[in-house]
């Protein structure tokens, strides 16, 4: 196969540009509403991100009383009913 002349690649070359220009064209409306999306989810985030930091301090402790209630699990054999 002969390899194609200037003319012929810069003609290939427009003709994807425009084949790209008519893809970016028909996906625009779509990308338009995933950024109005993203924008939301981060608007979201931002909004949530002050509660999860005042639920970590909350709950801070409950890791320590988990820890010492397995603990005191093991020991009893699982055997953690009501006392008696």
């Amino acid at each position: 196969m002969a390899m194609p002349t200037p003319e012929e690649m810069r003609a290939r070359f427009h003709s994807l540009t425009a084949q790209k220009n008519t893809i970016e064209a028909q996906a625009a409306p779509i990308r338009a509403k995933y950024e109005t999306l993203r924008q939301q989810q981060l608007d979201i985030a931002a909004a949530i991100q002050p509660l999860v930091d005042q639920m970590r301090t909350a709950e801070a402790p409950l890791y320590a009383i988990d820890v010492e209630r397995a603990q005191l699990s093991r020991a009893l054999n699982g055997r953690t009913g009501e006392p008696s």
